[in-house]
């Protein structure tokens, strides 16, 4: 009786293991079905045999980036789908987003051609024209954020565009978020009213170390017309300590640029 039970144990056990690797093994699989077509979801009507071939960088569950390359005698078309796509323009990611972007020789990572390239709006793609190439990165870059609905007193809700450096870790969340952005005209008619009110904020440009923070934004030390906000931060959850501390207690700092004739925010944060 006993050997029995024992023995029905086991093939429980047997036919749970199959069937949970059953399970992700068609989970593997699907997921490598859809990978090869990714191109079609960059809303441009691509198809299979205008590829030549690809490579595959980096692929695994949770990110993918891949170099398409086109057959020549697609680019034409293809081009003038991206040049009517509202999808597709070619104003350029930030630095931080293109220093994504690469191609493998000789075992090196080099920068990728930037003469005559489309940029899609929806995600992180790339068409170089030039070169007859589309790069793809299915992964966000920037594996945590916090999504801030007010930044220095400006409120974040109504941009057109943003652009998200965030490096957070540790057991307080220490790191950093790097934001930028873009507002409409009339978007920025009212920020530039209120940062005209704003205590915290001035027309004083902030030295050079400290716009050095924006290592991936170097236009900002061109701004002609721009309001400024640098404060020391501590982080804490004493939610009444965030406002009151010592420079001692200080953990980090926070930087706020904005620039009045391009409508565009840039923000800066780091704890250590």
């Amino acid at each position: 009786m006993k050997k029995t039970e024992k023995q029905k144990n086991i093939l429980l056990i047997l036919a749970l293991f199959i069937i949970f690797s059953l399970i992700m093994y068609i989970f593997i699989l699907k997921y490598l079905l859809v990978a090869d077509n990714d191109y079609t979801k960059l809303g441009i009507d691509m198809k299979q045999h205008d590829i030549e071939y690809y490579t595959v960088y980096e692929e695994d569950v949770f990110e993918e980036y891949k170099a398409y390359k086109i057959n020549s005698s697609s680019i034409n078309d293809l081009k003038i789908q991206l040049e009517n796509s509202e999808l597709w323009s070619r104003e350029k990611y930030y630095e931080y987003i293109m220093s994504e972007f690469y191609e493998i020789k000789n075992g090196k990572e080099i920068p990728i051609d930037r003469e005559d390239i489309y940029y899609y709006k929806k995600g992180y793609a790339i068409f170089d024209v030039k070169n007859a190439k589309l790069y793809y990165l299915k992964s966000n870059p920037y594996k945590q954020h916090n999504d801030y609905s007010n930044i220095l007193g400006i409120q974040t809700n109504n941009y057109i565009t943003r652009e998200i450096y965030s490096v957070r870790g540790g057991p307080q969340n220490d790191g950093t978020d790097y934001y930028t952005y873009q507002f409409n005209e009339e978007q920025g008619k009212e920020i530039r009213e209120s940062l005209e009110k704003s205590s915290k904020w001035s027309k004083n440009r902030l030295d050079d170390e400290k716009l050095a923070n924006f290592e991936y934004n170097q236009e900002i030390l061109l701004i002609e017309n721009g309001y400024y906000n640098y404060s020391k931060v501590c982080r804490t959850r004493d939610e009444r300590k965030k406002s009151y501390f010592t420079a001692e207690e200080a953990t980090g700092w926070e930087i706020g640029v904005y620039d009045a004739n391009k409508n565009i925010l840039y923000y800066y944060w780091t704890s250590y």
